[in-house]
């Protein structure tokens, strides 16, 4: 499974009770046990399930005498698969809240765009240096690289 693909849900379980079964929804996260789900039209109802609880929208099985290309493709389709999952995220928290982080409110704190994107990152790299990198802390890692890029973004 891949951000942006379409899938069903299926069924619900203890833990995920979300949607609607038979529903048309897209992948805009991956974690390691979780998929973040949300509406196909509008991408404004959004929830976790397990991907148990989902099916691709298309299944294919290619056969086995099809042979793959296996060279320097494959960092290119790691890169863009890897990035496509922080955009994702970083355009999913964008719709959820707005876009301050390119234009914060200053209710409380003064700091203009690249000051605060400059904090949020020190806060991750502290995170990152308290608690290691490793299944825990994967989403810090996505989120350090979504700052990096609103800070590239904040600096043009």
């Amino acid at each position: 499974m891949n951000i942006n693909d379409i899938v069903i849900l299926r069924k619900h379980d203890v833990r995920h009770h979300r949607g609607v079964i038979g529903t048309r929804y897209v992948v805009v996260e991956i974690k390691k046990t979780e998929l973040k789900l949300c509406s196909e039209d509008t991408l404004d109802f959004c929830f976790y399930t397990d991907p148990s609880n989902v099916e691709p929208l298309v299944q294919c099985t290619i056969p086995s005498w099809v042979q793959t290309n296996t060279n320097s493709d494959d960092f290119a389709d790691k890169l863009d698969k890897v990035s496509s999952e922080v955009v994702a995220l970083l355009k999913s928290k964008n719709k959820a809240y707005g876009n301050t982080a390119l234009d914060p409110v200053q209710i409380f704190s003064r700091l203009d765009a690249t000051e605060a994107i400059c904090a949020r990152i020190d806060d991750k790299i502290m995170r990152i240096k308290n608690k290691g990198i490793n299944d825990q802390t994967e989403d810090t890692v996505n989120d350090l690289i979504g700052y990096l890029l609103l800070l590239k973004m904040s600096m043009q």
